[in-house]
């Protein structure tokens, strides 16, 4: 069997958000070389030192550029350390790449092992789980992935929010078990009381009551 082919880290996974910054920064040094050169050309001709000058002009602005990279990148480190925003997420360059060539069920295994090193990742459980319900048809793996999730405790409201109601499409859907969908609804009700998801899971709950829980005469069972 041949050997897998070592997977390369893009500039994403080695410097998270600032890698559109260190990207616009060489755009900005190149774009700034091409004026520099065309500006002096249509004045003066072109002469052999409008190369050095446009070089000279482009690398000042690219390092300006990437100083300011370099900042933005360290003020992501602060923030991911202190807690005072949200951290940045991972990307998962390589199980990508794997769903966009279609290799859905060697992206399933890079997920698990992920998930079995990183017991505290919640994206992974997250985009695991999309994976399994969305392309695969594993929607019990699917709820078990969630149900971890929830579980974690660093998880966000955000999170826990879009989690329950990902849940409970799958309960009232290809689970088919809409007591379920029922407990997940009111548990976000009592967790974020006065909240627009609690206003959104009552609506939910009495829809789902209506729907699935009323008997012949139109009351509501217990």
């Amino acid at each position: 069997m041949a050997e897998r082919a070592e997977y390369k880290r893009t500039l994403f996974d080695r410097h998270g958000p600032a890698a559109w910054d260190y990207i616009r920064a060489w755009a900005y040094g190149a774009m700034v070389f091409g004026l520099v050169v065309a500006a002096f050309t249509l004045r003066v001709g072109f002469k052999w030192w409008t190369i050095p000058v446009g070089l000279a002009a482009g690398a000042a602005t690219g390092t300006l550029g990437l100083f300011m990279a370099q900042t933005v990148g360290n003020t992501w480190r602060h923030i991911a350390v202190d807690g005072s925003s949200t951290p940045y997420t991972e990307q998962y360059s390589q199980q990508q790449a794997l769903v966009m060539q279609g290799k859905l069920d060697e992206a399933l295994v890079s997920f698990e092992l992920v998930i079995k090193e990183k017991p505290e990742s919640i994206d992974a459980r997250v985009r695991a789980a999309e994976l399994y319900s969305r392309d695969k048809g594993n929607h019990r793996r699917a709820a078990e992935l969630f149900r971890e999730a929830q579980r974690i405790p660093s998880i966000a409201q955000g999170q826990d929010v879009y989690i329950a109601h990902r849940l409970v499409d799958l309960f009232t859907g290809p689970l088919n078990e809409p007591g379920r969908a029922l407990v997940e609804l009111r548990r976000l009700i009592e967790r974020y009381p006065g909240s627009a998801a609690a206003d959104r899971a009552r609506d939910a709950l009495a829809t789902l009551k209506a729907r699935h829980f009323a008997d012949a005469d139109g009351h509501l069972s217990s």
